[in-house]
């Protein structure tokens, strides 16, 4: 039975379905959901940025979804299921599968990427369901949309 699930949260389209899947998971066994959150700055921002302007950014996302996750902790809530949210700074692929061994998750539940192709092509984004897929010991919900 599901009793803990991790959802990767970064208030894209891609996470809301993410969590309405997880939502519709932990429905019948009144699962835990675990909003997860990552503020690391990708490697290529350290490459342009200061460090105290690198701290400032994550800083400053950190107090962003400190207010984005309110919502989708009030959607977990109305479905009259445990929610908890946290924030890492962390590279999020590392993050995602270190906190679902950490906490002991039954399940991950995250989006496919949000990026598109050519960003993927210039940036090397949209590699963090890669990342997790390759290393999470638990099972991994790759949600497409």
């Amino acid at each position: 039975m599901i009793k803990k699930i991790l959802v990767a949260y970064d208030n894209g389209d891609k996470a809301k379905e993410a969590l309405e899947t997880a939502i519709e998971i932990a429905g019948g066994s009144k699962a835990e959901i675990h909003l997860l959150v990552s503020v690391k700055m990708p490697d290529f921002v350290s490459t342009v940025a200061t460090p105290d302007m690198l701290k400032d950014l994550e800083d400053k996302s950190r107090e962003y979804f400190t207010e984005i996750l309110k919502e989708p902790e009030e959607r977990v809530r109305k479905e009259g299921l445990p929610v908890f949210s946290v924030i890492l700074q962390e590279p999020p692929g590392e993050a995602i599968v270190r906190y679902s061994e950490k906490e002991d998750m039954d399940i991950i539940v995250m989006g496919s990427a949000n990026r598109g192709k050519l960003e993927r092509l210039l940036l090397g984004l949209g590699s963090v369901s890669n990342y997790v897929l390759q290393h999470a010991k638990r099972p991994v919900l790759i949600t497409k949309g």
